[in-house]
């Protein structure tokens, strides 16, 4: 089996924890930010499909695991955009940092606007008329335009250490 799924884990609860203590951080401000779209990019855009639906299982599970959603949703949700976004990279863009944070910046929104719907009709309505969600969006996103492309990297140097590169892989026709 194929260890690259669990680089990326082990990386995706490094930003959890992160974001959860910058949350801490914040706890005192009326904002708090949500990372949950940067753990897809590099599993999405370079990873083989089982490995990188273990991985963003797992991930989700792990995201689940610091907030008040229903344990499974964000696993699922996480997994249903590796889906998609694995259905589609071959049209994608690799080089360059955009294609991975402008991914990330998408999945964010998406995880961000559909788990209140897993909590309920009342929640989803009680946090769609809280003028705190625009607040939290426009902060997670500036996060994560900053906070991208130094976690992408973290990533790849993560499965470099591992002994897997990239950058070689990508130019190898079917490897990915």
């Amino acid at each position: 089996m194929d260890p690259r799924w669990i680089v990326i884990v082990l990386a995706n609860g490094l930003l959890i924890f992160l974001g959860g203590q910058f949350n801490h951080y914040l706890a005192h401000l009326p904002v708090s930010m949500f990372l949950g779209g940067l753990c897809l990019p590099v599993a999405g855009l370079w990873l083989r499909f089982r490995p990188g639906f273990i991985a963003m299982f797992l991930s989700g599970l792990l995201l689940d695991a610091a907030r008040p959603v229903p344990f499974g949703s964000s696993a699922l949700l996480l997994s249903a955009l590796f889906t998609c976004w694995h259905s589609v990279r071959t049209r994608l863009p690799r080089d360059g940092v955009a294609p991975p944070v402008i991914g990330a910046l998408l999945a964010n929104v998406a995880l961000f606007l559909v788990q209140p719907l897993l909590l309920g009709p009342s929640a989803a309505l009680a946090s769609a008329t809280s003028g705190r969600v625009l607040t939290d969006l426009l902060c997670s996103q500036v996060a994560i335009v900053l906070l991208g492309p130094w976690f992408c990297a973290l990533q790849e140097q993560a499965l470099l250490l591992r002994g897997v590169n990239l950058a070689e892989e990508a130019r190898i026709p079917g490897a990915l």
